[in-house]
């Protein structure tokens, strides 16, 4: 059995581990900048660590399947870098940054970032939302 006949169910399961990375890290960042205590605490940095696992290995099982190599899909090599970008971005906003305004330009950009990686992934285009601007001929 190959791996390329649970492609349909293992891009499911990527697409819901985006989805709730990306809802988790929001909820976190917006709790923490009304002053909430939870989103520093164990438990919500441990379910962040089980859902971006689950995201990370989805996503791995899926570049296997698909056989591709982020140095030719250059969309993918974008995608993982900018993966790292979201992740250093994160960390400014829940742990690093001093002041509110800090907390909320770090969350306004991470949330960027993460928007900007889905629209990379979308468009299977290191341009991301940018894409959809190309002119009509």
């Amino acid at each position: 059995m190959s791996l390329i006949e649970h492609y349909a169910t293992l891009r499911q399961v990527h697409i819901g581990f985006v989805t709730a990375s990306g809802t988790l890290f929001a909820l976190r960042a917006f709790a923490t900048l009304g002053g909430a205590r939870w989103p520093l605490r164990l438990p919500a940095r441990a379910a962040s660590w089980v859902v971006d696992t689950g995201l990370l290995s989805a996503g791995s099982l899926l570049w296997a399947t698909l056989q591709i190599n982020p140095l030719v899909q250059t969309w993918l090599g974008a995608k993982l870098a900018l993966l790292l970008v979201y992740v250093g971005l994160g960390t400014m906003a829940l742990r690093r940054a001093r002041t509110p305004a800090a907390r909320l330009a770090w969350t306004l950009a991470a949330l960027g970032c993460f928007g900007w990686m889905v629209a990379t992934a979308l468009a299977h285009d290191v341009r991301g939302p940018l894409a959809w601007l190309e002119p009509v001929r």
